[in-house]
């Protein structure tokens, strides 16, 4: 089967992964999005499914309009089987979707129609869901809301995060998918529409990273593992931003304490801090233009005690 996959993301990546490893898949190439400069420098990053894509030594095309007359040309001559697409972050028009005879064909890390749109994994995770998944998905002209082909469920253990979660599903919808693409050549799939009340997973803005000491404990620890590694929940500690890499929760052991205080300071839980329900512990962290380390190195090489506030930023 002649394949075009068009992906960006880490979760892509893992789809892509998986594909090349089925010897029943010609991958003809990668489309992805340009290169964007970013960080300090400004320098041209890749995006993580192009440097995966060069590595396994795949033709690679980064348009900046998917569907522009000219590159839906050029994927016509490729004279394809199915375009799969995971995380790619362009909406496929209907000149697109309706190029190659077994359609275009979505790897979409959420049960639909549950978590429509672009952020499915870091809205999971802030909405304290127990249990995700991935949908195989004929695509339509809508965002998310073609029949589907196939779906398979995952439980969200208490400490996986948005790395270890984009990891999984993209593993699981990479196998899930070579399964699928057989099937659906043969006819063996029926798809059927998507049932129930959807709900919508928005790109989640950076501001939403930053740590509100009022909100509850177990909130907080939401926020740390959603956001973690990038682009990291934080605070502020001593006029410096303190991004926080992982944290749990407890219950208040009664104490008056407001919140951001720093309830106490052990060797095995970190630096405790009060919630405006119970306490976070913060278990790692990174200071700003420092490295990711323990919080009892932060607390043996910084001056910190018991009392001092986190959340107030110094201008």
């Amino acid at each position: 089967m002649r394949v075009v996959f068009m992906g960006t993301s880490a979760f892509a990546v893992r789809v892509l992964t998986e594909l090349v490893e089925d010897e029943q898949l010609e991958i003809l190439g990668v489309v992805t999005r340009p290169d964007r400069r970013a960080g300090r420098g400004l320098r041209p990053v890749s995006p993580p499914v192009c440097c995966e894509a060069k590595r396994l030594g795949l033709p690679v095309w980064q348009p900046e309009r998917v569907n522009h007359p000219d590159f839906v040309g050029f994927l016509r001559s490729l004279q394809c089987d199915v375009i799969v697409v995971a995380a790619y972050g362009q909406i496929l028009k209907r000149d697109l979707l309706s190029l190659p005879p077994l359609g275009c064909i979505n790897v979409h890390a959420s049960l639909l129609p549950q978590y429509r749109g672009p952020d499915p994994i870091r809205w999971t995770l802030l909405n304290g869901e127990e249990v995700t998944g991935v949908t195989i998905m004929l695509m339509d002209e809508g965002v998310d809301t073609g029949p589907i082909l196939a779906q398979e469920s995952l439980p969200i253990l208490p400490k996986d995060t948005y790395a270890s979660l984009t990891e999984k599903l993209g593993t699981l919808g990479g196998k899930l998918l070579r399964e699928v693409l057989p099937a659906w050549k043969e006819g063996r799939i029926i798809p059927r529409p998507q049932e129930g009340e959807p709900s919508y997973a928005p790109v989640v803005e950076k501001e939403k990273a930053r740590i509100c000491w009022e909100s509850p404990a177990w909130y907080i620890v939401r926020q740390v593992r959603a956001f973690f590694p990038s682009p990291g929940a934080y605070t502020f500690f001593a006029g410096k931003r303190l991004k926080i890499l992982e944290a749990s929760w407890e219950g208040s052991d009664g104490t008056p304490c407001s919140p951001g205080t720093i309830h106490h300071v052990e060797r095995e839980k970190g630096i405790v801090v009060c919630a405006g329900e119970g306490l976070v512990a913060i278990h790692r962290l990174q200071p700003e233009g420092g490295r990711a380390m323990s919080s009892w190195e932060f607390v043996c090489g910084y001056r910190l005690s018991v009392g001092q506030r986190m959340g107030e930023e110094v201008r």
